[in-house]
């Protein structure tokens, strides 16, 4: 027999209840999940009640997570004041409340596909538990420990690329991350994907003995597919019920295509802060275009979108009298209380599907499984080309930064500095940490202006000018390398070294990485021009 199932869980559970949910809607089941299920523009916590009230079965997912969470607390207490039925998922062994202890349960800590069906038995036919709640124990599935094992050799063979810093930060301490279920997926594949280049420059720029050449080969040879492996294993199924919210892939939640090209007309005002008048300008022409009016005034609409970003936070909209969207489209603090109360429209990710907005706006109940947007509370969340450009960056940092130790590793090989012309050596040395530091400085302001859009870089001209100068810095650098190189020749009157194709690597970067950036933020423009605030 098919129930109306609630599910009540803590975010960072979001990979685990997204696979729950879409098997139990296959089985028949009608689920309220918060994501698929709020109105926008009506107070959450209200029709929270209204899900628990209408439903069978409560579905509580038991982690630490969960249990400290005030919001499922709430849910939880209010369930047993009702006196519904409660069943308990024990994703992690914690010390339950000792009102929760005499539920049903099923044990999700290993195997999902028997604890799955465990659960439809007994979501049909209510069982007398013999045993306890397991608060308890540790068990881990199969696929985390794949998982651990192939990132400890990951981690081993990536030893050799120690100099790049961005590996190593990732890869060494991941086999521990991926068992507290701490992981970033996106660092990660990054880390992954970037490891065989790595490799292949380490193999250049190194003077190895014949035994050493032969062991970082092998490694290389072991360490891609072990990484490919890894890779793969990370996006399963089973790895992404496993990880945190910020483990698991982007995914369209609840596809729904709306096709209503003539819907009731509805007044509308957009709120919103001249520096996101892009933004609005473009949600104004999707709703005119569906014959939406547009109020002059906001006291004279009857739905108020609110544009939330660092630069708004308030509204003078009334909840009470007229229906209030809050569209956030940068992660910020302190959003008012009155519009903290109601179901917001989260465009972080970028600026889409408004369309589905202006069809659905005067039946608002299935707009969110139109927009698809999984739920990701108060983490940093930028536009793909965005964060694209935040990683682009950060790696060209962190590349000259290795590089620049690496340099210093080969000039102390030499002992340039106690040579007669050593001078010469510290002079060029001065120059080559003078252009690092003002890579750096460019870096460290571009990166804070893309997550936080403000500064004297805040718009795209600015911004591209100061790329353009991290180019010129990491071009200057190549050009240093090869004038240690000459000046050892020089000196010592021997063959070449290796300085200035160690040097040359940073420039490299940039030129290819540049071009696939640019290709990227062309295909994906629009979420770039918005993402800038619009000049006042």
């Amino acid at each position: 027999m098919n129930k109306n199932i609630f599910i009540s869980y803590s975010r960072r559970e979001i990979g685990f209840v997204d696979s729950l949910v879409d098997k139990l809607e296959d089985d028949g089941h009608q689920v309220w999940l918060d994501y698929r299920s709020l109105i926008p523009g009506t107070p959450w916590r209200d029709q929270i009640h209204k899900g628990i009230d209408e439903a069978d079965v409560i579905l509580l997912v038991v982690s630490k997570a969960s249990l400290s969470s005030q919001n499922v607390e709430v849910e939880w207490k209010g369930v047993i004041q009702q006196k519904k039925r409660i069943i308990l998922l024990v994703f992690e062994a914690v010390d339950l409340p000792d009102e929760l202890e005499k539920y049903e349960w099923v044990d999700f800590r290993g195997n999902f596909n028997t604890g799955l069906r465990e659960l439809s038995s007994q979501i049909d036919k209510p069982i007398a538990e013999e045993h306890p709640v397991p608060q308890t124990g540790f068990k881990i599935p199969g696929i985390v420990w794949l998982a651990i094992l192939l990132s400890v050799g990951v981690a081993f063979f990536s030893l050799p690329t120690l100099w790049t810093l961005l590996i190593p930060w990732v890869l060494i301490p991941l086999p521990y991350r991926i068992f507290k279920r701490d992981y970033h997926f996106s660092q990660v594949q990054a880390a992954l994907l970037f490891l065989p280049i790595a490799f292949i420059i380490s193999i250049l720029i190194a003077d190895f003995t014949a035994e050493e050449f032969n062991v970082i080969m092998t490694g290389t040879v072991l360490g891609i597919p072990l990484a490919l492996i890894l890779l793969f294993v990370l996006r399963s199924p089973g790895m992404q019920r496993w990880g945190k919210e910020q483990a698991t892939l982007p995914r369209f939640a609840n596809p729904y295509k709306p096709n209503n090209p003539h819907p009731t007309p509805t007044s509308f005002y957009i709120d919103h802060a001249p520096q996101d008048a892009k933004i609005a300008e473009m949600l104004t022409g999707m709703l005119d275009r569906y014959g939406h009016p547009n109020a002059e005034r906001l006291q004279d609409a009857k739905a108020v979108f609110v544009i939330l970003s660092r630069f708004k936070k308030d509204s003078d909209a009334d909840p009470e009298k007229q229906v209030v969207f809050p569209v956030i489209v940068q992660t910020t603090e302190d959003i008012s209380p009155e519009l903290s109360k109601v179901q917001w429209i989260d465009m972080r990710s970028g600026v889409r599907r408004l369309d589905a907005i202006a069809q659905l706006l005067p039946e608002p109940e299935k707009l969110l499984k139109a927009l698809g947007n999984r739920p990701r509370g108060s983490m940093l969340v930028l536009p793909a080309p965005v964060a694209a450009m935040q990683f682009f960056l950060t790696l060209l940092g962190v590349f000259a930064l290795g590089c620049f130790f690496k340099l210093l590793i080969e000039l102390f090989s030499f002992d340039v500095f106690s040579l007669p012309n050593g001078g010469s050596f510290i002079t060029l040395l001065v120059f080559f940490v003078i252009d690092l530091v003002l890579t750096g400085l460019l870096l460290v302001n571009m990166v804070r202006t893309l997550v936080q859009r403000v500064g004297r870089l805040a718009n795209f001209r600015a911004f591209t000018r100061a790329l353009g100068g991290v180019g010129f810095l990491a071009f200057l650098q190549t050009f240093l390398g090869f004038q240690f190189d000459s000046r050892i020749v020089d000196v010592l009157g021997m063959d070449a070294p290796t300085i200035g194709f160690i040097t040359i690597f940073p420039a490299l970067t940039f030129l290819v990485g540049g071009i696939i950036m640019a290709v990227f933020l062309v295909i994906r423009y629009r979420d770039v021009r918005f993402w800038f605030p619009s000049l006042k």
